[in-house]
């Protein structure tokens, strides 16, 4: 899941408007943006399979990925953002935790329920469905943008121009299709 983490800070924000959208989207994105750095430093592991489906196994994410890391995460992002009050805090912890709820359902059971634990999460749509999982991503980006639309009519504070934003969204998912990267 890689842009229905962007359509999930759009429904957050139109969830609770007050909340910086430079917030929720980074939040969206943290436990990536933490994966960055931590495979670099040799702490977690992936490896690259040009032949299966998505092109990458994670071989090891528990401490951006993991149920107990995603949370503790999401606590400290969102103590950042104290002074914002507690209903855009706890916006923005979600925001963070949604990344490992969206992984759910896309990863194979690499996620694990704390670092260096023997369970793990996972049911796997980019292995079982190769290009089926692209259609899924679509639909929950399709009913996330929705949400936010439809929030957007009822509350004109933010999203004035929803369909810019969902033109946006499916450029970047048609991006992300299996069938762009055969080539």
């Amino acid at each position: 899941m890689y842009v229905g983490h962007f359509a999930a800070g759009l429904a957050i924000k139109a969830r609770e408007p007050k909340a910086p959208t430079w917030a929720l989207l980074v939040g969206v994105g943290l436990l990536d943006i933490l994966f960055g750095p931590l495979v670099l430093a040799g702490i977690e592991r992936v490896t690259v399979t040009p032949s299966v489906s998505p092109g990458f196994s994670l071989d090891y994410i528990d401490w951006s990925h993991s149920l107990v890391m995603s949370i503790v995460w999401s606590t400290l992002f969102a103590a950042a953002f104290v002074r914002y009050g507690r209903r855009v805090m706890l916006a923005i912890g979600f925001a963070v935790f949604s990344h490992f709820l969206l992984d759910l359902p896309m990863h194979p059971p690499d996620l694990a329920l704390w670092p260096n634990s023997d369970a793990h999460l996972g049911a796997g749509l980019w292995r079982t469905f190769p290009n089926g999982w692209w259609v899924f991503e679509l639909a929950v980006i399709v009913a996330l943008w929705a949400y936010y639309w439809r929030r957007s009519i009822a509350d004109a504070t933010f999203g004035g121009r929803p369909f810019i934003i969902a033109a946006a969204l499916l450029v970047l998912h048609v991006f992300n299709s299996p069938w762009l990267s055969q080539f």
